[in-house]
């Protein structure tokens, strides 16, 4: 999130997930990225997927949906797939590819 923000439109999309602004709670909290994520996600400008673990261990949902919602591009896309943090799925993959296709052939 940090460099896509910092980058501004030298990037022409972005997929990004599996993070929020909340974190379980037996993670150490100065692993926490909220704060820097507060201040960078706004500043995201390029169109952006998300992918959201339906059943993440390790970022509660309200957390990742927090994250999607703070992202200051109005081209934004949220996917969610069953399953916990450490899980991709063969869809979720190509989910992933199509968009950055569509993304730099656009």
């Amino acid at each position: 999130m940090p460099v896509v923000a910092a980058t501004g439109h030298r990037f022409r999309c972005a997929v990004l997930g599996k993070y929020g602004m909340l974190q379980a709670s037996t993670s150490p909290a100065a692993a926490s990225m909220a704060p820097r994520f507060t201040r960078d996600a706004p500043r995201v400008s390029i169109p952006v997927l998300f992918h959201m673990q339906w059943d993440d261990e390790l970022f509660p949902r309200k957390g990742q949906c927090a994250l999607f919602d703070a992202l200051g591009t109005p081209e934004k896309s949220l996917i969610a797939f069953p399953g916990p943090h450490s899980t991709a799925t063969p869809p979720a993959v190509q989910a992933w590819c199509e968009f950055v296709g569509r993304s730099l052939a656009g």
